[in-house]
């Protein structure tokens, strides 16, 4: 299962993902797929940010959270997860 933490502070926001979601078989897994597509185009679109990746723990720390692309893009991210988690909650979660 994939799980997903959103941490945010006044002047940080921090999103943490790990797990995999082990819907399908690797290479067809559409929930991994989506959400690895959603984090990926949240991360390249936002500025002030940065990504480690350790032992499958993905940390994202959004250091302008309130400049209104990244605002924008980080509720945007929240809203699909939340999507995906009322498609696929077997899947994906947030903890």
């Amino acid at each position: 299962m994939i799980r997903v933490k959103i941490i945010k502070k006044s002047n940080q926001t921090t999103i943490i993902a790990s797990g995999h979601a082990q819907y399908s078989a690797k290479g067809s897994d559409i929930v991994c797929a989506a959400f690895s597509t959603l984090i990926t185009h949240t991360v390249n679109n936002c500025t002030k940010v940065t990504a480690t990746d350790k032992d499958g723990v993905l940390v994202t720390i959004f250091s302008d959270p309130k400049s209104i692309e990244n605002k924008t893009l980080l509720n945007a991210f929240e809203n699909t997860v939340n999507q995906l988690i009322d498609q696929y909650g077997q899947y994906i979660s947030w903890c």
